[in-house]
């Protein structure tokens, strides 16, 4: 029993073999995610040969195109332009109205009307922009809908390549404290009211929930062809529909000028949203082949919303897939049928036929099974198919060749077993040579390093293909040129190789070398002696370690200059403002003088203080008598005494100690704006306020003075320059409010860890 089930495993030890290593090889790479990219190209491909599906006439699209913009003479349009058309449409009494436009400001005149109409039109939805842009910005909804709670979210979901392929049914808000649909979502579920169908929770983590007719499903990580997905909010799988016509759509111009067909939007879905060109709000879903049949953002949510609806009320199928085991089984299943065709297999071209003929029965069904609502991976199990054909076919054919060659032997060996003998010893050396000498070669060649072999006169016998790569040299053009004199032009240098070259210490040494391009690296070789006449160079490119070394002398040289800019500098302008104060009084009140020139003496030995500390890299003088607060008092004490300006400094909140780096940058740079303020901003008071909150602490400096322009701000003075490195190298934001006669407030935070 034991024996027969060892032949039969025996008999199919290459399929065994090939699916081990080929479906486990494929299952490596599309947890990588390798795979993913290719997979969903491939769903692309399946959606564009899906066949039209009859038009959804529960939608209609007013949109605003280049003709319309042009008739409207201006963009975005005027309040009263927009009241106009909502209240045309709410006319007809549509189901519901989505306002696809972004309505965070007023755009006079006419702004008080949109405020009313948007009051008396209980069925219109606006919009806001949820999730951040890559400028970290969110656009506010109609403050006036907010209030109502008539908003929802236009957010969309991008893949890597900028395609949607998945949907957001909702997401949370910017605060965590509550959820805010999307627009498709919002508009697709108040027209479900109306039919009397509304969501109902399936399990108490609201993963799945019914609608109508359809169960809907979040979005996993790792659903389909995806690996590792960002599925934050709720977000499933886009199944739009492929409409011959579109929607019916309108344009505001037509709406306006009352050429809008009776009872068009009446009971319908009604969607406002922008179209033209110039606006530039297109996206690609898996339909689009090229950037001008892109729809635009309305017409991308009329085509979710239509998914929904289908789903819900028509039973259209939603899109599905595997879990993860199954999907595994899948591909070691079509890696079994490969191996099992190539493995059975006594010719090249029956394989072929039969991994042809099994890829269509793999990519029909998959597609009909698409068709019907479900996704399956179908480029792993193809690459198995494929790949475990091959590799069984060709592990057959060498076990067949190994057998004959056995057999050959056995002949041979019959009639002249000696000979047979000394052949076989020979081929086995010249073997274990060559092997010998290829891993030699392919060591040598993947050392990390340049490697040179030379003869007691500096002639080059063998170099590496690392050596090759970074100087462009190989073995044969340093053989026909004196190659260290093309290395190194300069005469005295060259002598210094050579010899570096001949001793043979093992030391490092650094040297610019010229490559065959003519450019120049910094490398460092170090040379051993094998033999009497041969001798190897190790040598390694420390080009990006020059570099590091020249970026962090440049970065000391900046962080010095900041130090003495922010605190002898500092001093001596605090010096300066004092004796002008003294030589404006020695005549009038000589008892100020002297108090004058009692704080040009103690901000003297400030700046003799912090010149030492700056030297001894220390904290600040002022920092180290106390905490921040009382070294910002100290310090606006200090300027009272020589102006007129009206100062006041204050803590709010319950104080709490920060790390001496970002405490001694908040100094600098309350110390530089209120400097800023007392010699340019002409004011009569100046406030510096240390808040203290539960997640960050603030530093406010804010005065009455002249302002100015905040336009005209520029970074390239060193103080401002100066205030924006420090706020950035303690990870807080620098923000700076002014107009002119309105004074200006300088504003840091930073996280209170």
């Amino acid at each position: 029993m034991w024996a027969k089930l060892k032949r039969q495993i025996w008999r199919w030890h290459g399929v065994l073999l090939t699916v081990k290593s080929i479906a486990g090889g494929l299952l490596i790479l599309r947890l990588t995610g390798a795979l993913q990219f290719i997979e969903i190209v491939a769903l692309d491909q399946m959606f564009r040969l899906r066949p039209f599906e009859p038009d959804d006439s529960r939608i209609v699209l007013v949109t605003v195109d280049e003709s319309d913009i042009k008739q409207l003479k201006q963009w975005p349009m005027s309040d009263a332009v927009l009241a106009r058309l909502i209240s045309s449409l709410f006319q007809q009494h549509p189901r519901v109205i989505g306002l696809d436009i972004f309505r965070d400001l007023p755009v006079e005149p006419g702004h008080q009307e949109l405020v009313n109409v948007f009051k008396s039109t209980p069925n219109l939805i606006g919009i806001e922009k949820v999730i951040k842009t890559a400028h970290g910005e969110v656009i506010q909804p109609p403050p006036i809908l907010k209030q109502r709670g008539q908003v929802s979210a236009s957010d969309l979901v991008l893949d890597a390549d900028g395609r949607i392929r998945r949907s957001l049914l909702y997401l949370s808000t910017q605060d965590h404290q509550s959820i805010i649909f999307t627009l498709g979502a919002r508009l697709a579920f108040a027209y479900l009211e109306g039919e009397g169908i509304t969501r109902q929770p399936i399990d108490p983590k609201q993963n799945q929930f019914r609608l109508g007719r359809a169960v809907f499903t979040s979005l996993q990580p790792n659903d389909g062809g995806y690996v590792g997905v960002d599925n934050g909010g709720y977000q499933i799988f886009s199944n739009f529909p492929r409409l011959r016509n579109g929607f019916r759509t309108i344009s505001i111009t037509d709406v306006l000028q009352g050429r809008m067909p009776r009872d068009l939007v009446r009971d319908r879905i009604v969607i406002i949203g922008i179209t033209a060109e110039s606006v530039e709000d297109r996206f690609f879903t898996s339909y689009t082949t090229n950037s001008i049949a892109a729809p635009a953002g309305v017409q991308v949510h009329a085509l979710f919303i239509s998914q929904l609806l289908s789903a819900a009320l028509d039973g259209r199928p939603l899109l599905h897939v595997w879990s993860e085991p199954l999907e595994w089984l899948w591909i070691i299943l079509w890696s079994m049928i490969g191996a099992i065709i190539g493995w059975t297999s006594r010719s090249p071209r029956r394989t072929v036929f039969g991994v042809v003929f099994f890829g269509i029965a793999l990519l029909g069904g998959a597609y009909v099974l698409f068709l019907v609502g479900w996704w399956l991976v179908i480029i792993p199990p193809l690459l198995a198919l494929v790949g475990s054909a091959i590799t069984s076919n060709g592990y057959l054919m060498w076990e067949n060749l190994k057998e004959y060659a056995r057999t050959l032997e056995q002949k041979v060996e019959e009639r002249t077993l000696r000979l047979e003998e000394e052949i076989v010893e020979r081929k086995q050396a010249q073997e274990t040579l060559s092997q010998q000498k290829q891993l030699l070669q392919t060591i040598v060649d993947h050392i990390p390093v340049m490697i040179t072999l030379h003869d007691g006169q500096g002639r080059v016998e063998f170099v590496n293909r690392q050596l090759g790569q970074i100087l462009g040299w190989s073995t044969t053009d340093l053989n026909n040129i004196d190659w260290i004199a093309e290395c190194c032009p300069d005469l005295e240098q060259r002598q210094q190789v050579l010899d570096h070259m001949l001793t043979a210490t093992g030391t490092w040494l650094d040297v610019k070398i010229r490559t065959k391009g003519d450019r120049f690296v910094n490398t460092s070789w170090a040379n051993v002696q094998l033999s009497n006449r041969l001798f190897v160079g190790i040598g390694q490119d420390i080009t990006e370690r020059k570099l590091a070394e020249e970026a962090s002398i440049l970065e000391e040289r900046n962080r010095m200059a900041r130090e003495i800019h922010d605190t002898l500098a500092q001093a001596f302008v605090g010096i300066l403002l004092h004796a002008e104060a003294a030589s404006n009084l020695i005549a009038k009140n000589p008892d100020a003088v002297q108090t004058h020139i009692k704080t040009v003496d103690e901000l003297a030995r400030t700046g003799l203080a912090e010149a030492r500390r700056s030297v001894a890299a220390l904290r600040p003088q002022l920092l180290e008598e106390g905490n921040l607060y009382s070294a910002l008092n100290r310090l606006t004490n200090q300027m009272k005494s020589s102006t007129d300006i009206h100062l006041y400094c204050e803590v709010i909140g319950t104080a709490y100690p920060l790390s001496p780096n970002v405490e001694n940058n908040l100094l600098r740079i309350g110390q530089e704006a209120l400097t800023n303020a007392i010699k340019y901003a002409s004011a009569n008071e100046i406030r510096i306020e240390l808040v203290y909150e539960h997640k960050e602490c603030l530093l406010r400096v804010k005065d009455d003075g002249q302002g100015f322009e905040i336009d005209n701000i520029s970074f390239r003075g060193f103080g401002l320059l100066g205030m924006s490195e420090r706020a950035e190298r303690i990870g807080g934001d620098l923000i700076i409010h002014t107009q002119p006669t309105q004074g200006t407030e300088v504003v840091v935070i930073v996280n209170r860890e």
